[in-house]
This record gives structure tokens, C-alpha cells and sequence, in this order.
């Protein structure tokens, strides 16, 4: 693969065929849940955690099943999904039904309320997945203490599950080429500009294939085939900062 093509692996897009699994305990854990059916799962972390990664990469184990013990429903946006989240409150019980709410912090407090009185029947399991102020808000409510008995908050990836995740996309999708010219130095540098947040270090290295792509066209003599080139990745940051500012 080129940097042209290899930039687009990086995209911020929820594409499952580019998932990286980093935390195979986490995965088990939560699947775990699910089939103990769980009333109330809450999974929180900093946005660009891997929190809607995980969440749809579960439900697509479970739909790829064909699970007859399971009714499966993902929300991947309560506020623009109402409509569904209402309907939730007509459903049968000939199975048990497992909700996938992304995004629950845009929920109100009286659809939460609604939703805690549902997974009080057992014929439900809710899993939220939250920013990590907004799980603390839910699970600091007394009524709720109780209820969740799965509790996972995603950290930032240490320095050496950063290395496994940018390395794993590449490989995986055939560009060994390119994830030969990473080294330890490049990898604590993208670690330093991300904290270890996936979402940003996506972002940092779309926009830093993108600007070596432009400088190797443009000249090709100037720019090592044989190693990256921390500047790039610092030009990358610096274009990104920029476009937030």
C-alpha cells in the first residue's frame, strides 16, 4: 500500500472491519455480562476511547451468532432515535432483550428513569456507554447502585497498546511495507501528542500519511522511504491543532 491509500485505515469512522481488538479480558468481561443477562451495564471513558468500538464490535459477535436466546437493539444516538427508545416500553418477552445505548449522556433523566424501571424486569439487559463525568452523575444515584452490576470505564492506551494498535491496522491490511518504518522514537512521539486516546491518534496519523503523501509526490529525492520522519507527525499535529482552534 501507499500513504495515499494507508491514510484512509484511519479514518474517525466507526468501521468494524478496521477493529483492533486491545483488550480481549475487557471483551469476555462483557460478553460475560450478557449472557448472565445483566440488568444495567455502564461502560465510560474520555471521549475517543474506544466506547462505541466496543460496544457495536459486541453487538455484531452477538447478531453474527444468530443468538434464538437474544433480541439485540443498538442506539447509536438516543437524541436523534427517540422514536426507538419509546418503543422499547411495548416489546414482547418471548426473548430476552439486550439494548445498546451509545451516547447516553444525551439522554434525559426521565428516559434513564424509564430505562432503569426496565432493566428492573429481568427480561432486559441495558448497557449505556457514557462519558466518564456523566457515568458518575448515574451511578452516584442511589437507585441505580444497585442495579448495575457491570461497571467498565476504558483508559487511554499506554504507550505499548498504542504501538499494537497502529501497528495491527496496518499489518492487517496488507501494508507491512509501511509499518516496517515505524520506530520506538515515532511511536513515543504520537503517544506524547494523543495520551493514548484512539480517537486522536486516528486523526494524527490519517493527517500524517496525508502529508507525506503530499511531500513524497511533490519530492520524492527529499523524503526517506526507509524510516517516518518525526517531523511529519509534528507538521500533522500542528495541521490538527490549527483546524481546532
Amino acid at each position: 500500500m501507499n500513504f495515499k491509500e494507508v491514510k484512509q485505515l484511519f479514518r474517525d469512522e466507526i468501521n468494524m472491519r478496521l477493529y483492533v481488538p486491545l483488550s480481549e479480558k475487557i471483551e469476555i468481561d462483557l460478553m460475560y455480562a450478557i449472557y448472565d443477562k445483566e440488568k444495567m451495564i455502564l461502560i465510560s471513558g474520555e471521549a475517543g476511547n474506544g466506547k462505541s468500538f466496543l460496544m457495536r464490535k459486541i453487538y455484531e459477535n452477538l447478531k453474527s451468532k444468530d443468538n434464538i436466546d437474544f433480541k439485540l437493539y443498538f442506539i447509536s444516538n438516543p437524541f436523534e432515535e427517540e422514536e426507538l427508545i419509546d418503543e422499547l416500553f411495548l416489546l414482547d418477552f418471548n426473548k430476552h432483550i439486550v439494548v445498546f445505548i451509545d451516547e447516553a449522556q444525551t439522554l434525559s433523566d426521565e428516559k434513564i428513569e424509564r430505562l432503569r424501571m426496565l432493566a428492573d424486569n429481568r427480561s432486559y439487559t441495558i448497557i449505556l456507554a457514557t462519558h466518564e463525568k456523566e457515568a458518575k452523575k448515574i451511578f452516584s444515584k442511589q437507585h441505580f447502585q444497585t442495579r448495575i452490576n457491570c461497571f467498565i470505564n476504558l483508559m487511554p492506551l499506554p504507550i505499548s497498546k498504542l504501538e499494537l494498535f497502529v501497528n495491527s491496522k496496518l499489518i492487517q491490511n496488507d501494508a507491512h511495507n509501511i509499518a516496517g518504518l515505524f520506530n520506538k522514537k515515532n511511536y513515543k512521539l504520537i503517544h506524547k501528542l494523543t495520551n493514548g486516546n484512539l480517537r486522536r491518534t486516528n486523526q494524527l496519523m490519517h493527517k500524517t500519511f496525508d502529508i507525506i503523501d503530499y511531500f513524497y509526490e511533490k519530492y520524492p529525492q527529499k523524503v526517506s522511504t526507509n524510516k517516518i520522519d518525526n517531523k511529519y507527525i509534528e507538521m500533522a499535529d500542528m495541521d490538527l491543532k490549527g483546524l481546532n482552534a
